[in-house]
């Protein structure tokens, strides 16, 4: 049985969060009870992304997983849980380079000329 996760809502509009995931080679919709042959040669892509209004997550695929991080031999599910993780902890995460471009007038649009 998969360990239920909620997923947070869009950091952006509040949307309902939807995952979908693909077979990485021929782009086709796979589902998290679908089971890798032995070999695991099969290789997945998964991300989150609103309902509302399309933003995405991170696309997670076995691929960057095995070569960046040394997680091997996943299932479906595994790739979607971990773009579950991601998008649940992507809100947060690059706020201290919001907060110090803030401080320098990086975020305004369009920027005052120096």
């Amino acid at each position: 049985m998969i360990e239920p996760i909620k997923m947070n809502p869009c950091p952006f509009c509040e949307g309902p969060p939807c995952i979908i995931a693909h077979n990485w080679i021929s782009q086709e919709e796979v589902f998290e009870e679908h089971k890798q042959t032995e070999d695991f040669d099969e290789a997945y892509e998964a991300h989150v992304w609103c309902h509302d209004c399309g933003a995405q997550g991170p696309k997670i695929n076995t691929c960057s997983l095995g070569t960046f991080e040394h997680i091997y031999d996943l299932e479906v599910a595994d790739v979607m849980r971990i773009a579950i993780e991601r998008w649940n902890e992507r809100h947060n995460r690059a706020r201290s380079c919001y907060d110090g471009g803030e401080k320098e007038g990086l975020n305004i649009w369009p920027r005052a000329s120096s």
